[in-house]
């Protein structure tokens, strides 16, 4: 609702393949536009914010996908609750890289 991508507040943000999760901007729903701008927020991604709409995540398999988007309803939460104090310390985006790594080299996370 807020149209804010979640920054890397914790570092499971790396889980959806960059240092950040895009929002994309509103569009009315079913549209074209809003359409382009969920493709744009979601390339090289695995989830992205829909302004004024709600989320799109994707998996390799149904069971990593619901996976996936329970962890972003977590970090959305974590990320909240930290701007309740002010603005949150970010991790840097090499720390991402290297968790997101670590993370496709199969070491963390829900199997298939």
């Amino acid at each position: 609702i807020m149209g804010r991508e979640i920054p890397a507040v914790h570092y499971m943000v790396a889980v959806f393949g960059g240092p950040v999760v895009r929002c994309a901007p509103y569009a009315t729903y079913g549209t074209a536009e809003l359409s382009a701008f969920a493709v744009e927020a979601i390339k090289d991604r695995s989830a992205c914010l829909l302004a004024h709409h709600g989320v799109i995540v994707g998996g390799e398999s149904l069971s990593k996908a619901m996976w996936l988007a329970v962890e972003l309803e977590t970090l959305a939460a974590q990320y909240v609750e930290c701007l309740q104090m002010g603005n949150p310390p970010v991790l840097d985006d090499d720390e991402i890289e290297r968790v997101k790594n670590k993370i496709e080299s199969g070491s963390y996370g829900a199997s298939s």
